[in-house]
């Protein structure tokens, strides 16, 4: 792995809003100084395909101006995704932020007939002292661990519950197995094809490849237990794949602001693409899914707390993840949430503005720690 990584720093000018309104792509709220690019969808892709930019914040900015295409814009470094806005459909517009070292990136716009160009990104960004750096490392390495010690413990669970066919056994424990990867996603997501083997939705790959925790939530609770020999040779894969993340995450290379950006990812997907609730589309469990998400944000910004300097800065994040969590709190029935299907457009509305304010504010610390 490049151990000089991208870092992700997502902003969400749009979140759920985009969704119910005709257009979106302020740059409000973006990283101070962050460098703006702007980029046009057409049917061949992006325009411009290639461009260059200083190391640091950089603000991503995209129009579709009659293309039905091409209706999405990605930065990636190798196979993996580093920064994204989806749903840009003719007349609308959208926008994101990354931080970004030195190095090249590659400019994605799939479906066009020219869909990929290069990002070039140059000079260098300054780090806080070694020292606190490793405290912080090591404080969330510690977090990882234990998350996906959890991960793999509650995936045997569930496996086994799947593959003696107690079906009502492996409802109850799907959830739980959901948990501790919804929090450590982002750093999931790292590892090529383990991420997307893991947790892809239907329709992210082919239907061939369509595996994983959705492929047994998908048998589970639409399609009954027609195939046990397929559905358990798809749940022992999975847990193949969990326990091979485990080991993975022991020997990941990380940085305080690889840290802090994987907390804006989690809470930019929440806000940009599960608000829908076609994360858990066949279960409605994706108030768990949030709360987990929420969660795995803040022990990241925890952990690089003691780095930012902006102490009012500090505790505009935590008021955040209090409103965010009290704004979670009428959904609650015991030791969960009620399906997503009985949630109403105001309430998801509601939570989505959360969201965004929370993201708004944590989307300035990647700046108190790169200098």
């Amino acid at each position: 792995m490049n151990q000089v990584i991208a870092r992700l720093s997502l902003v969400l000018a749009c979140g759920a809003a985009a969704l119910l309104a005709a257009g979106c792509g302020s740059s409000e709220g973006a990283p101070p100084g962050a460098k703006k690019l702007s980029f046009e969808l057409t049917d061949a892709g992006c325009v411009p395909n290639s461009t260059s930019a200083p190391a640091g914040p950089i603000v991503f900015e995209a129009e579709n101006t009659g293309t039905t295409a091409v209706t999405e814009i990605e930065v990636m470094e190798g196979d993996a995704i580093l920064g994204e806005r989806e749903n840009i459909s003719d007349g609308l517009s959208g926008s994101f932020s990354l931080t970004l070292d030195k190095g090249e990136y590659t400019i994605y716009c799939p479906g066009g007939s020219d869909d990929r160009g290069v990002l070039t990104v140059s000079g260098e960004t300054s780090a806080a002292s070694g020292a606190s750096n490793a405290s912080v490392v090591s404080g969330y390495r510690d977090y990882l661990e234990r998350n996906t010690a959890e991960l793999t413990s509650q995936t045997k669970a569930f496996v086994a519950a799947l593959v003696a066919g107690n079906v009502a056994r492996a409802k109850s424990l799907y959830g739980q197995a959901r948990i501790p990867y919804e929090r450590i996603e982002p750093v999931a997501e790292q590892f090529g094809e383990l991420d997307p083997r893991i947790d892809a939705r239907e329709n992210d790959v082919p239907a061939a490849e369509f595996g994983g925790f959705h492929r047994l939530e998908k048998a589970l609770w639409v399609e009954g237990d027609r195939d046990p020999d397929e559905t358990s040779a798809i749940a022992r894969q999975l847990l193949s794949d969990i326990t091979e993340l485990e080991f993975e995450v022991r020997t990941l290379y990380l940085l305080p602001l690889q840290i802090v950006n994987g907390a804006n990812e989690l809470l930019g997907e929440v806000s940009a693409s599960k608000i829908t609730g076609e994360e858990e589309r066949y279960s409605h469990i994706d108030l768990v899914d949030f709360e987990a998400n929420v969660e795995g944000a803040e022990a990241a910004f925890d952990a690089v707390e003691p780095l930012v300097e902006d102490r009012e800065l500090v505790e505009k994040v935590e008021k955040g993840f209090d409103d965010v969590q009290a704004a979670l709190k009428p959904y609650r029935r015991g030791d969960g949430f009620v399906p997503y299907t009985e949630l109403t457009k105001a309430d998801t509305r509601k939570l989505a503005q959360e969201i965004d304010a929370l993201a708004e504010e944590l989307s300035q610390v990647p700046a108190q720690i790169v200098g």
